[in-house]
């Protein structure tokens, strides 16, 4: 996410006459040493839903394997906002191990990331009420600056011509979490170590590499009730949560979270993120094998001003074992 200000985007679309978004500015001036700083992490919403979007450490942690798809669309309205896609593989090997696999396709106005990654994770009991586990992720990935997606008042101007690549740049992640049961985790995480470069076309292109923590715990309210199937389930199972994301020289962002599942069938949550945005969510067990989820958010930062919305969905499907798990 990127904090915009309305005034420095105005001054620049004068100096360079180009009719460009506000997210399209940010990524061609960071290539036009203009100090600036890019996010590469995806931004999503549902980082409880699909912890594996940032951590290795959700590889094989699950009763079950399973694989889940997510597409946000961000700021609706506003050309060239964040479009992201992403399949992710939750596989289980043995009892204590699991295998990671995602692929992720991140746009945001002329800047285009690929990237795949590989986790493995390794789960162990410290006692009989509290888990440890670590991951790691290992990444290929690659930025693409499309200068030809940009309408330009010269088209022969020589800064925006030819589009820019970083290649296919490797790098490492890692993540650790401590919990109690399906209840209390703590969870820390960094996606990757190393920061991207456009090489000798860098300019003053200024990546920044983030930390993810993320704390949260499983409260029970109204007892429990039979189903259908004889099966004891919660009245009302309530999931609080937090994530923070911290960078040097970047300021700290955090997103509050509580969702409610109602008798084993459906979820309905709420959610906050620091300056920036609320959120709904809904979400069901379609049927024995899939899982459906949605997420509203409404800006209120100066994006207000030009979009109004934005829109997330994932869908889970269970592999193997049958058994839903947030």
């Amino acid at each position: 996410m990127k904090n915009i200000n309305i005034n420095y985007i105005d001054t620049k679309l004068k100096r360079i006459k180009v009719r460009l978004t506000i997210l399209s500015l940010i990524c061609i001036n960071c290539l036009c040493a203009i100090q600036s700083f890019a996010q590469i992490e995806t931004m999503s919403n549902l980082y409880r839903f699909n912890p594996q979007i940032l951590s290795p450490v959700q590889a094989g942690s699950t009763s079950n394997s399973e694989l889940i798809f997510m597409h946000r669309n961000q700021w609706i309205g506003m050309e060239g906002a964040p479009r992201t896609f992403s399949l992710t593989g939750n596989i289980k090997w043995g009892d204590k191990k699991g295998i990671g696999l995602m692929g992720v396709v991140d746009e945001v106005g002329p800047l285009r990331s690929t990237l795949f990654s590989a986790d493995f994770a390794y789960h162990t009991r410290l006692n009989d009420k509290w888990n440890l586990s670590g991951g790691i992720r290992l990444t290929a990935a690659n930025l693409v600056l499309n200068f030809s997606k940009i309408r330009l008042t010269n088209t022969n101007d020589l800064l925006f011509q030819g589009d820019r690549s970083t290649g296919v740049q490797p790098n490492l992640g890692f993540g650790i979490r401590i919990n109690k049961g399906e209840g209390f985790y703590l969870s820390v995480m960094m996606p990757r170590l190393n920061m991207y470069s456009f090489g000798e076309n860098n300019g003053s292109f200024k990546d920044t590499k983030y930390v993810f923590a993320s704390v949260g715990t499983r409260l029970i309210i109204g007892g429990y009730k039979l189903n259908k199937q004889g099966e004891q389930v919660p009245q009302i199972t309530l999931y609080p949560s937090l994530l923070t994301r911290i960078a040097v020289d970047v300021p700290l962002s955090y997103d509050l979270n509580l969702l409610a599942n109602i008798k084993g069938k459906l979820d309905l949550g709420v959610s906050y993120r620091r300056a920036d945005s609320w959120g709904l969510s809904a979400g069901i067990q379609a049927t024995k094998k899939y899982y459906i989820t949605y997420v509203f958010e409404k800006p209120i930062s100066d994006l207000a001003k030009v979009s109004s919305q934005s829109h997330e969905f994932g869908i889970r499907m269970f592999i193997f074992n049958r058994k839903r798990l947030l």
